[in-house]
């Protein structure tokens, strides 16, 4: 896809960030002891053993391609040879193209306008995925590519989840401590000010603004596991400004680009999934879409993680 927003960059930038940085897991849940995470592996073998020989699979956003895979994966153990396609709106990097025999990765497809004829697939599967989309018209192109009979399993973001409760805690902790590039933008003045051979006197305004306005965040994180990533982005602006002259300043500038990305696709991410998490009202009222497409709910409920813990909305239909 070449389309671009009004910012300059491509739909699903912040994602295409995070799959080409060489990530496989679909999320991460927090706890006490850590970060976990969340496999649902056991439902989805089970799923996909349902389907008979030759089946034609999809799985819309598909992202590392980690539910593709499995799809693939009882395929081959059970002798059933699925043909298995993973679509993503995001630029998949090296993960994407023909993966093995069987198993293609796409990227760069929204799910609002799927690129495939009618009635193509057996099954359809998504895992925190489906519901970024404009649902009313994934779940119209989800009812056209399935063929009569054909069964889909999604996976979407519950607001009552670890997943979302910890996404959102995330998020209010950056705010606290960094709600914009201020701090950025002052490290950036300070390695131009060297890059320029600005006057001392300049020099040592630009770097003590940035000392100054680093220790002013630093004083808001509290001992608290939301504050974990603010707290990682914020020591990398620490080493920075605890040493300006270290550093040669044209590399500096240019990690620090890299490092603005970054810290802008994780807000991103974070602000996307927040916004694309159901609350009951919000999955009765996707169901409902699904109904009106001729997607005929069989199964909804809770999808819990080892401990017990909601994680996720689990929804299975049926192409009538």
């Amino acid at each position: 896809m070449s389309r671009t927003t009004n910012t300059g960059r491509r739909p699903g930038w912040h994602w295409s960030e995070y799959w080409q940085s060489g990530r496989t897991e679909i999320m991460t849940i927090g706890t006490e002891g850590g970060e976990i995470v969340f496999d649902p592996g056991a439902s989805w073998r089970a799923f996909f053993g349902s389907f008979d020989a030759g089946a034609r699979l999809i799985d819309l956003a598909t992202g590392g391609g980690q539910v593709a895979r499995l799809a693939h994966e009882v395929g081959a153990a059970t002798d059933k040879g699925f043909d298995v396609v993973g679509v993503d709106y995001a630029d998949l990097g090296p993960s994407g193209g023909d993966v093995a025999p069987g198993l293609r990765l796409i990227g760069g497809v929204a799910l609002e306008r799927l690129p495939f004829d009618d009635a193509s697939f057996d099954g359809a599967a998504s895992q925190f995925g489906i519901e970024y989309a404009d649902t009313r018209l994934a779940l119209g192109e989800l009812a056209r590519v399935l063929k009569s009979g054909g069964r889909a399993r999604l996976l979407v973001h519950s607001t009552e989840s670890a997943v979302s409760q910890s996404t959102a805690a995330q998020s209010a902790a950056h705010d606290r401590v960094m709600p914009d590039d201020a701090l950025i933008q002052k490290a950036r003045r300070a390695f131009n000010a060297h890059m320029r051979r600005s006057p001392r006197d300049v020099l040592s305004a630009q770097e003590q603004a940035l000392r100054e306005a680093v220790q002013k965040a630093a004083a808001k994180i509290v001992d608290d596991a939301a504050y974990d990533p603010v707290r990682y982005h914020l020591d990398y602006l620490a080493d920075l400004a605890r040493g300006v002259a270290r550093y040669e300043p044209r590399s500096a500038l240019a990690r620090l680009d890299v490092f603005e990305a970054g810290v802008a696709a994780w807000r991103q991410r974070h602000r996307s999934q927040m916004k694309a998490a159901l609350d009951r009202p919000g999955l009765d009222a996707f169901l409902d879409r699904a109904v009106r497409k001729g997607l005929r709910p069989l199964e909804s409920g809770g999808e819990t993680d080892a401990r017990g813990a909601l994680v996720a909305w689990r929804v299975d239909l049926i192409r009538d």
